[in-house]
């Protein structure tokens, strides 16, 4: 017997609904199991089809909010209104000030010197309109979950509020669970996906180095130190933790700030003057998804990030691991970059959390119907299927920052057609794998290795992605 997860009394109320859904009769009143069992007939007589339909609706809609199995990364779900089939951004650049002659300051104002506002290089009467930016987002990953009934087991559940129940919770655990699991693996997907993109843009100098902290790098460096990843969390579990907390609440700090700096600023000239779009991040729309085993392992307390003086409680949200429960900290992916940037693989072995604009990584399921098909007349079946849409908003434009630690470094060159040595900005004692345009070469026969440069037999390409990782 399935788990009951609403009592025989519970089935008064949801026959109501149900009655009222296929007979159109608001007049039905369910109180007791003599008026349930009149209703449940009315019911039945509307046809299967009918029942499926109107039972499969108010699942999805009601009863399906009891969650059996609670699905992660659903921080980032926004509400059935957040956005539709397109979903259009309109950012506007910001531009620098200009030096004001009000007080005599040599911009062409100077009547003694036989300067005006026309002879040099503006006037009082130069446009700077604002320039937007658009960016579109796409909601038409359509998807659907189907479900078995047997007209026969139906109507037993018809007879008794108890076996009404008992019919509703077997098909709520089994659409609901599937429901959830595949979100939680979309959403999954969505934030590994930021992961490797803010790391592989941040290493290729594309955002700015803010957006990837590797914290045992940052440790070291503040310290005089040259600790391993294990050493911090094993060794050094207090120093580490102290200045673990001290970099979150700064950067979490540094995101109110209206900068340039944690997100792609999709810098542009025009006429000589640069512009960018400039973000700011509130503490009440900062988010961040962490590793939980690594809070553990450090006996990091919640309290000390999500409170009132850090992030809110309710923006806050562990996952046991990120891709595989056998690498909990590790990450593996192409990651999905936007237009006009070439992606690679990007391998991360220890990815402790991503803190984020809420509205820089969001996703939208809805649920937009469902159906039932004839009744087999040989077997007197019927299947009916749930139809969901998902959409995804990634916006690289949008504030956020990844923590890992990593022994090893990574660094990005653009290949020209001639340059054969690329010297490395870190100091490397080994070189862990070279990559170009994402093949992989071979130290001795493809490049060489020696104070600080890697060496190739031959160039690479005008515009090759040359990926080299060191410790």
């Amino acid at each position: 017997m399935p788990t009951l997860y609403f009592s025989p009394k519970d089935a008064y109320s949801v026959m109501n609904t149900l009655a009222r859904e296929v007979t159109g009769q608001s007049s039905i009143a369910v109180v007791d199991t003599s008026t349930f069992v009149s209703a449940g007939k009315s019911v039945l007589e509307a046809g299967y089809e009918n029942v499926f339909n109107a039972l499969g609706v108010l699942i999805s809609r009601t009863i399906i909010a009891a969650r059996p199995y609670e699905g992660k990364f659903k921080i980032i779900a926004e509400d059935n209104d957040a956005f539709d089939n397109r979903f259009r951004k309109i950012s506007f650049y910001a531009r620098d000030n200009e030096a004001s002659g009000a007080f005599n300051t040599n911009v062409y104002t100077n009547l003694g010197a036989g300067l005006d506002d026309e002879s040099g290089a503006g006037s009082m009467w130069d446009q700077n309109p604002a320039i937007p930016t658009e960016r579109y987002f796409f909601s038409d990953m359509v998807w659907m979950k189907s479900h078995t009934t047997y007209w026969e087991q139906a109507k037993q559940a018809f007879t008794d509020e108890r076996s009404f129940i008992d019919f509703i919770n077997g098909i709520m655990i089994e659409v609901q669970n599937d429901i959830e699991t595949t979100l939680e693996a979309k959403n999954r997907m969505v934030v590994l996906d930021r992961i490797a993109g803010t790391k592989l843009l941040s290493d290729r100098g594309e955002i700015g180095s803010e957006c990837a902290v590797n914290l045992t790098k940052e440790f070291n460096a503040a310290h005089g130190t040259a600790y391993t990843s294990a050493q911090l969390m094993n060794d050094h579990t207090v120093a580490f933790l102290e200045f673990f907390l001290a970099r979150i609440k700064n950067d979490s700090d540094m995101l109110t700030n209206r900068t340039a700096m944690f997100h792609d600023p999709m810098q542009k000239t025009i006429s000589d003057v640069p512009y960018h779009v400039l973000r700011h991040t509130p503490k009440e729309y900062q988010k961040m998804i962490y590793n939980s085993r690594f809070f553990t392992q450090i006996n990091l307390s919640l309290a000390e990030i999500f409170n009132p003086g850090m992030l809110a409680l309710p923006n806050g949200e562990g996952c046991q691991y990120w891709q595989s429960a056998k690498s909990p900290y590790a990450i593996d992916i192409k990651p999905a970059l936007p237009e006009g940037n070439t992606s690679s693989e990007v391998k991360i072995d220890n990815v402790i959390a991503i803190l984020f604009d809420r509205d820089g990584l969001m996703v939208n399921n809805k649920f937009t119907g469902m159906y039932t098909s004839q009744l087999n007349p040989k077997h007197l079946y019927t299947n009916s299927f749930w139809h969901y849409k998902y959409g995804i908003c990634n916006d690289y434009s949008e504030n956020a920052i990844i923590y890992y630690m990593s022994d090893e470094s990574t660094e990005y060159f653009e290949g020209d057609g001639t340059t054969v040595a690329f010297e490395l900005e870190g100091t490397a004692t080994t070189i862990v794998s070279v990559t170009v345009n994402g093949t992989a070469k071979t130290a001795g026969t493809d490049f060489t290795f020696a104070t600080n440069t890697v060496t190739f037999a031959s160039a690479p390409a005008d515009d090759a992605i040359i990926q080299i990782i060191y410790k």
